[in-house]
């Protein structure tokens, strides 16, 4: 599991692999491309395509009654199909694994041995054995089968968040929606912090007559951009660590983002005195010395437009 770009709580995965979010009520399943620390408690399985598998096993049973196990995911006993792909991606399923169970989150790897398929001839029935991927027919009688649920009750309708409004700039001006609309992520452009909507990235190192100017070049009739005033990062020095989780989700996704850092609150802003700038930090910085920043943008026509 990559672990090198990731928050205090929000850590991405790779494909195939999204981790399984159950809601307690409907025990409908919401999969999302990133481990979220803060909702250890509602981490039911690891999803492999539109497949998800528990994160535990249940008690050994012999095959008929390991065939009446359910819960309110509506977790089965999966096929043999479904534990040929287990096992073809076993090695990075057991490292995510690994990741959750040193979090402290209830979760077990897959076990070397014969798990019972819900497909049966007579009094037999077929299992995959997850040591070397064979599948056998066997008594249903055993009692000693391994048994892990697979659910396919995921909600394909509930819409993605990521906690902040995030700003699409959508046929020339700046539209704010709470949803995440994978189809537009070319023309996600911020996040809100406050009242302000920030560019998601960050602008190269750059004086302040440099950073001005650009802004100027890629403001138009609709929309300005420019550097933000000091104390608009107020916002962003108080919630840094839920902006960064934000962002990071958004990463998660494959949409380009820098996250806020401790230095970020030494940027270019619109505060200025004379030939300095002033930082949040209440410094004077040369406009002349390059720093980097983060734009701001704003529709010069009317309010906010919501989608």
């Amino acid at each position: 599991m990559e672990t090198k770009n990731h928050t205090r709580f929000i850590w991405p995965i790779s494909e195939p692999f999204k981790i399984a979010y159950r809601d307690p009520v409907t025990g409908f399943l919401t999969l999302l491309p990133y481990v979220d620390l803060q909702w250890k408690m509602k981490m039911w399985g690891i999803a492999i395509g539109n497949m998800v598998f528990k994160l535990t096993h249940e008690p050994g049973a012999d095959w008929n009654t390991a065939l009446a196990y359910t819960d309110v995911c509506r977790g089965a006993m999966p096929d043999t199909a479904d534990l040929d792909t287990a096992f073809a991606h076993k090695a990075e399923f057991d490292e995510i694994i690994e990741f959750l169970k040193s979090n402290k989150v209830a979760a077990e790897k897959w076990n070397a041995g014969w798990y019972w398929s819900k497909e049966d001839a007579g009094d037999e029935a077929t299992v995959v054995d997850m040591s070397n991927g064979q599948a056998e027919l066997i008594s249903k009688r055993i009692k000693n089968g391994y048994i892990r649920l697979v659910s396919r009750r995921i909600d394909t309708q509930k819409p993605q968040t990521v906690r902040y409004p995030l700003v699409y700039l959508d046929e020339g001006v700046f539209k704010v929606s709470y949803d995440l609309d994978l189809s537009r992520k070319e023309q996600l452009w911020g996040i809100q912090l406050g009242k302000k909507y920030f560019c998601l990235k960050q602008e190269p190192n750059q004086t302040w007559y440099q950073a001005t100017e650009k802004a100027k070049q890629i403001s138009t009739d609709l929309v300005r951009i420019s550097l933000p005033k000091k104390e608009m990062f107020d916002e962003i020095a108080k919630y840094r660590d839920a902006a960064n989780d934000a962002l990071m989700k958004l990463q998660a996704y494959g949409i380009e983002t820098d996250l806020w850092e401790d230095k970020s609150l030494k940027y270019l802003t619109a505060s200025e005195y004379l030939d300095h700038y002033v930082t949040w930090w209440h410094e004077m910085i040369p406009k002349d010395m390059p720093e980097p920043c983060r734009f701001i943008g704003e529709n010069r026509k009317g309010g906010t437009i919501l989608i």
